[in-house]
């Protein structure tokens, strides 16, 4: 310690050392220049280093000193989340102590953090990496992160990849300041005086809600926005106490049941409710607002008074609590011809152009952009290709982009995110902990021991070590992190297995009898081959799947890229616009019905006569789904409609999903399955 203190006082003669950190930040107040502390390296000491760098003044300056090893240099680097932090780490006796302790005194734009460490507490440490963090370079147009180290530690080049998640650089900055009469001066009249961020709310049971609140952000970010600036969550992940602390809120309310808020926002209503001390006179918001005019009737006392009326009543009660409305309160109407869409985009269009944001790119880099519907989603990603190859290719956050999270479900997987992580993350001002579901396709639920063995293996190596068996007699793993995905579809593929319209808007996994005792040995594998037969002929012909998860390198593109030579591909089946929702079919064995064959979209049961296979009786417009308090939704048990041969139920499957798909409602996804056509 009396070393490091001696190299101060080389630096900067009149150096004012201080042996404890309340000493240095009380000498900060009465002299001029840096005033330094000079701590051991320790666990506590980094406590308190933490809790005063984070708030602390450009005299402060704290020297830490690492007497012996091992030395964990990943506290240090931490300090540069805090943004204006000058961050160093070097050897005592290297020649580049003495450099780096003169760029921190000379830095006054925040505090400086400099760990310097003893040269036997290094000596065997093979990892220990020199580096600094100056934020003056950033306005040379070079990194502030540098090194001169051959090579650099895995956990520091781990944190510095992941900086979506840690914020290395809180670079709080609205976008470019305009000119008093430029084109751009609503963004001096809206927002200059609402600080350097922006934070979106949600609440939805649909997901509508969310979609528009993650346009908003995604807008907010191509326009200029640091990621770390734009803050998007529920309404429940947000503590109601810190609204007076924000400057500018935006809203997205859904409507559920009888004009009541939805279910990951009740209670922020009702701790906002209970909250009337609360001071909001700072407070900065606009709301968005979803319904359904019609939904209790057309014309009704119910649905005039219901009609968004979460939207509303928040409306009503920041207005009442002091707060400021931003912008007129927006509305989405489900009987609108584009449904909520037409009253997002009107509102969305006002709401960009007060942010400063409405000359950017929708989305930028590659992102998705606006709210678009599933529909136009499909017709516009390449026959289910998207964006899905290069953004899961981007290490630098763990999810994928909107419209690829509904592309990839025809692909046989989902995005999703550790529920119990969401609130804490939502606090700490990260990204959800997100993973992906796949699962297997697996027509009638065949497999070989070898496939069993090679899947146990797969939910151990890339996922979270479980293995589910669902109802669909498929397999699925959870957990698998964005850069294993990937992976885990080469090794399902080298076990002569894949993912293809495993979910999405397709013929989905095709069902069959499973138990052994319901007739021969010979005659089921006879059925069996024709479920194979109907499942494979129902198949999506898109080269995507293969050109996403499969290839490897150029060299393999022509052999894996099985349709993209062909210049404008087209699905033979499914056309540009797949279906309106999924499609499921099963196969059934009388006497046995463990398939819940009229539940199903289509189904086929195999007529047997003296131990011979006559053909199948097909059933049509089963589903047993719907949505409570939705009165256009119901479940419904399959029709039967007639009677095939063995070899023509492939064909008579193709009819039916073709029925569904030119004739199934595309303006609702909850009244879009078959058995609302069949009606």
């Amino acid at each position: 310690m009396d070393k490091a203190a001696a190299l101060l006082k080389q630096c900067q003669s009149d150096a004012n050392v201080c042996r404890t950190l309340s000493a240095a930040t009380a000498a900060c107040t009465e002299k001029c220049g840096k005033c330094w502390a000079v701590l051991p390296l320790s666990p506590s000491s980094m406590t308190e280093v933490h809790s005063v760098v984070k708030d602390g003044s450009g005299q402060l300056g704290v020297v830490l000193v690492a007497e012996q090893g091992p030395v964990s240099q990943m506290e240090v680097l931490r300090a540069m989340e805090y943004g204006g932090v000058y961050v160093a780490a070097e050897s005592m006796e290297g020649p580049g102590a003495m450099e780096v302790l003169a760029e921190a005194a000379c830095f006054d734009a925040g505090p400086s953090l400099v760990l310097l460490a003893e040269a036997n507490a290094i000596q065997a440490d093979y990892r220990w990496t020199a580096f600094k963090h100056d934020p003056r370079r950033e306005s040379q147009g070079l990194e502030p992160f540098c090194t001169q180290s051959d090579r650099v530690r895995e956990e520091i080049q781990g944190f510095l990849s992941r900086q979506n998640l840690l914020t290395l650089i809180a670079r709080k900055c609205l976008p470019k300041e305009c000119a008093a009469g430029d084109a751009g001066g609503d963004l001096c009249q809206g927002l200059a005086d609402a600080s350097k961020t922006v934070t979106i709310l949600y609440t939805s049971d649909t997901g509508h809600g969310e979609e528009c609140a993650k346009a908003v952000a995604r807008q907010c970010r191509a326009g200029g926005y640091a990621s770390s600036a734009v803050r998007c969550g529920t309404l429940d992940s947000f503590d109601v106490s810190a609204l007076a602390t924000e400057p500018l809120i935006v809203f997205c309310v859904a409507t559920a049941g009888k004009g009541e808020f939805p279910g990951n926002g009740r209670n922020f209503w009702n701790k906002l409710n209970d909250r009337s001390d609360l001071d909001l006179k700072e407070l900065k918001y606009c709301i968005f607002g979803l319904g359904d005019s019609h939904y209790w009737g057309k014309g009704t006392e119910d649905s005039r008074v219901n009609f968004a009326k979460p939207a509303r009543e928040l409306d009503d009660l920041l207005e009442k609590m002091g707060a400021q409305r931003f912008l007129p309160t927006g509305f989405g109407d489900d009987q609108d011809v584009d449904q909520y869409h037409t009253g997002f985009g009107d509102w969305k269009s006002q709401l960009y152009s007060r942010l400063g944001v409405d000359k950017a790119e929708g989305g930028g880099g590659g992102d998705d952009g606006p709210v678009k519907t599933d529909e136009q989603i499909k017709c516009e990603t390449k026959q289910l290709r998207g964006s899905m190859k290069e953004s899961l290719d981007d290490i630098t956050t763990g999810q994928i982009p909107f419209q690829d999270t509904k592309l990839i479900k025809s692909h046989g997987s989902y995005q999703q995110d550790d529920r119990d992580l969401r609130e804490e993350r939502q606090k700490m001002g990260v990204e959800p902990a997100f993973s992906f579901m796949i699962r297997v396709r697996l027509p009638g639920g065949f497999c070989t021991a070898e496939q069993w063995i090679a899947m146990d293996d797969i939910c151990q190596n890339f996922a979270n070590g479980t293995l589910k068996i669902t109802t669909r007699q498929t397999w699925q793993v959870h957990g698998v992190l964005k850069r294993d995905v990937k992976n885990t579809m080469r090794a399902m593929n080298k076990a002569c297995m894949d993912t293809l319209a495993a979910c999405g808007d397709v013929c989905r996994n095709v069902l069959c009898t499973s138990r052994p005792d319901v007739c021969s040995k010979e005659l089921h594998q006879e059925i069996l081959d024709y479920t194979y037969a109907i499942h494979d002929h129902c198949l999506p012909r898109s080269g995507a799947y293969h050109e996403i998860f499969l290839m490897q390198g150029d060299d393999m593109a022509e052999k894996t890229q099985i349709m993209g030579s062909i210049p404008v591909e087209e699905e033979p089946l499914y056309g540009l616009t797949y279906l309106p929702r999924k499609f499921k079919v099963a196969v059934a064995i009388p006497p046995s019905n463990d398939v819940d064959l009229f539940a199903h979209c289509a189904g086929f049961i195999a007529i047997i006569e003296h131990g011979k296979l006559q053909g199948f009786n097909v059933a049509v417009g089963g589903g047993l789904g719907f949505t409570h308090s939705n009165q256009k939704t119901h479940p419904r048990l399959a029709d039967v409609i007639g009677f095939c041969r063995p070899s023509d139920a492939k064909y008579v499957c193709e009819c039916i999903l073709t029925v569904a798909r030119d004739f199934g409602d595309r303006t609702g996804r909850k009244h879009a399955r078959i058995k609302y056509t069949v009606e």
